[in-house]
């Protein structure tokens, strides 16, 4: 079976029971160089990290006292 996508882009956002976002995503690019693959992902990231951002060390630590 022959691919009909040169870019699959899967994100899954999960929430822990305390309220935390995290992520998974995966980028498949056919027929692309590894290098626009990686800055492809790397875009992502930075985009995924700024919309969940992880959790400050001094608002876990404000919580637990």
């Amino acid at each position: 079976m022959e691919n009909t996508y040169k870019k699959r882009v899967r994100i899954e956002v999960s929430t822990s029971v305390k309220g935390i976002k995290t992520y998974s995503c995966t980028i498949e690019m056919i027929d692309t160089p590894a290098e626009e693959v990686l800055t492809e992902s790397d875009e992502l990231v930075v985009l995924l990290d700024n919309r969940y951002p992880a959790p400050l060390m001094e608002e876990k630590e404000v919580k637990k006292g």
